[in-house]
């Protein structure tokens, strides 16, 4: 018996030896791989941190030129106001509400082709942003006002009746006097209440013009309601 364990040890341990040398590599390779594993889940995850980064750019890049493009689809872009469009589009929607009240108002400068012909053009438009800020400036949030093309405007005064109309539109027309009084510039104003002088947008607009057209053959620098 002893000479059998003796021969089966003689046997048995040179296998051990090359069993664990065997161990031993495989572990080593595993530690590598797994070493290698977490670089490259590492470089993977630098490369999503990079895309998401840049999708976030683009998106927000997306958005920003969305807005400019919506911007100044209804904005006129002289000065900053609602453009023809975008306005009546606002009022039809006011109209809509059977328990909105305003007043509309047409807005025509007096004597601003005299600033363009002797001051020029860019005194011309210092003159229509001052006076855009005139109105924006004496109107509350929810009210708006458009340029409509050329020195004509047109306001809308939410919950305003024909008092509250005469009051805001006079105290419009005095700051435009006074601050363009070297250039001789006032503004003739018409302006009706919504719903007692009409149901439509098309009716309202046109009676305010008319209304304009008055206070300006009257002498220029009126407000008529």
């Amino acid at each position: 018996i002893l000479e059998l364990l003796n021969r089966c040890q003689g046997f048995i341990q040179p296998r051990l030896k090359t069993e664990s040398i065997k161990v031993d590599i495989k572990v080593k390779e595993d530690r590598e791989i797994l070493i290698y594993t977490n670089q490259l889940v590492q470089v993977l995850l630098n490369i999503l941190d990079e895309v998401t980064e840049r999708f976030d750019s683009l998106f927000e890049l997306k958005e920003r030129l969305l807005a400019e493009t919506n911007y100044k689809a209804t904005h006129d872009l002289l000065t900053n106001l609602y453009n023809r469009e975008a306005f009546i589009k606002k009022v039809k929607e006011l109209l809509s509400d059977e328990e909105t009240k305003f007043c509309l108002a047409f807005v025509d400068l007096d004597n601003f082709k005299y600033v363009n012909d002797t001051f020029g053009h860019k005194s011309g438009d210092e003159i229509l942003i001052a006076t855009s800020n005139i109105m924006k400036n004496n109107l509350k949030g929810k009210d708006l006002v458009s340029r409509f093309g050329g020195d004509e405007f047109v306001i809308l005064i939410q919950n305003c009746d024909e008092n509250c109309a005469v009051r805001v539109l006079n105290t419009i027309l005095k700051k435009i006097e006074t601050t363009f009084r070297r250039f001789d510039v006032t503004a003739s104003i018409g302006g009706v209440v919504f719903p007692k002088e009409g149901q439509t947008y098309e009716e309202l607009l046109k009676k305010a013009d008319k209304k304009m057209y008055q206070a300006k053959e009257s002498g220029k620098g009126k407000v008529i309601i």
